[in-house]
Parts: structure tokens; sequence; C-alpha cells
């Protein structure tokens, strides 16, 4: 399904800047009147935000082999079924403290 079709998938485009200029005209409009969206633009540029001021650094060497130790050896398995549940719990957090999505 194309961002014309469904407006909502040009969410995370339209925060990167991504969009060519009458697909980007086009969602501004639709933002205009779509709470849902508003909401979700306003989310990923809080996100967008963070990530910019992150730094990259490099860990001691020490450290580094004790993650990549307990990697090797950890189970992934679990992870199908609790990280769908963390995302909804982080989701609904976040729209509790930013008065949530209409």
């Amino acid at each position: 399904m194309a961002a014309a079709e469904d407006p909502r998938l040009a969410v995370g485009a339209y925060v990167l800047h991504a969009l060519p200029p009458a697909e980007e005209a086009a969602f501004e409009e639709h933002l205009a009147g779509c709470a849902g969206c508003a909401w979700e633009v306003a989310a990923l540029e809080a996100t967008v935000a963070c990530l910019a001021e992150a730094e990259a650094v490099t860990p001691p060497a020490a450290l580094r082999r004790q993650v990549l130790d307990r990697i090797a050896t950890t189970g992934q398995e679990h992870l199908r079924d609790e990280v769908p549940a963390l995302g909804g719990a982080a989701l609904e957090q976040t729209a509790a403290s930013s008065g949530g999505a209409d």
C-alpha cells in the first residue's frame, strides 16, 4: 500500500525530511486534520532529537569482550513473546506522558 493510499505510511519519511516535495505537501495537508498522525509525528520527532544527541563511544576492551561473550551464550527465543509487550508498554507510557493519541 502506497503512502497516497495510507498517509500513515509517510510519517517516518516525513519526520526524516525524506519525502519528495509533492508528497510532503500532501502529507502536511493530511496532517492538519489527523490527530493520530500529528501525535505520531511528534513522538518520532522527539525520538529523532534524542538519537541526534547520542554520541558513539568505544567501550573498554574488557567490557566489549564480556558483552560479546554473554551474547554468544544467551538464548533469544524468549524475546518473541516479550518484545511486543515491551513495545506496547513503551507506547502506552509515551501516550500517557504526552497526552495520548486521539
